[in-house]
């Protein structure tokens, strides 16, 4: 989809993700259960990080997620696991299908794969993240190997978990941010 255009469903939701991450969502209004369903025969939705004051627009950015797992929490609502294939930015949003959102979407790239042999800043980046997801339940489910010699992965996921404002991420996702990604998480975790 480098160039060309795709029509998917939006899902706006405060959640921060990054290619190759994934979150583990809770599903239960009728007009996203409708989503699912629209997602798991097609090419999946959008995850578009909005908050209760936002609006959609053209131009936002969003998490193209491809459905990966379905499950039914101990309550009854539906869980849908989700990871992220790339970021996409949005265009021509409408409404439709009982309050759906859809977009056109054109891809954006991000961080191109980092070959680093020795970086003693990743291996110590990627030691800590392994022991939060030994130490967290879901993520240790929804990670079960952890990329250890993929830089860009272990960044992308640091990003994802510090609880850090929307903005000060939101800077961190172009292509050439990478470098600027790595100093950023080392400053919050050391």
């Amino acid at each position: 989809m480098k160039n060309q255009s795709i029509h998917l469903p939006i899902f706006p939701l405060p959640v921060f993700l990054l290619p190759e991450g994934i979150t583990r969502l809770r599903i239960f209004e009728p007009r996203y259960l409708k989503m699912v369903s629209v997602a798991a025969q097609g090419e999946g939705f959008v995850i578009c990080f909005k908050t209760k004051d936002e609006q959609l627009t053209n131009k936002m950015w969003g998490s193209w997620v491809e459905i990966i797992n379905f499950g039914q929490g101990e309550d009854g609502i539906l869980e849908v696991d989700v990871k992220c294939k790339s970021l996409v930015e949005l265009q021509s949003i409408n409404t439709r299908d009982n309050d759906l959102h859809y977009s056109s979407v054109t891809h954006l790239e991000h961080w191109p794969a980092t070959d680093v042999k020795t970086d003693p800043l990743i291996d110590k980046l990627s030691k800590s993240l392994s022991e939060v997801f030994e130490q967290n339940k879901m993520l240790s489910e929804l990670y079960p190997e952890i990329p250890a010699d993929n830089p860009t992965w272990i960044v992308a996921r640091w990003l994802e978990l510090l609880p850090i404002v929307h903005s000060s991420k939101n800077n961190l996702i172009n292509k050439y941010s990478f470098e600027q990604a790595k100093d950023f998480v080392q400053t919050i975790i050391y």
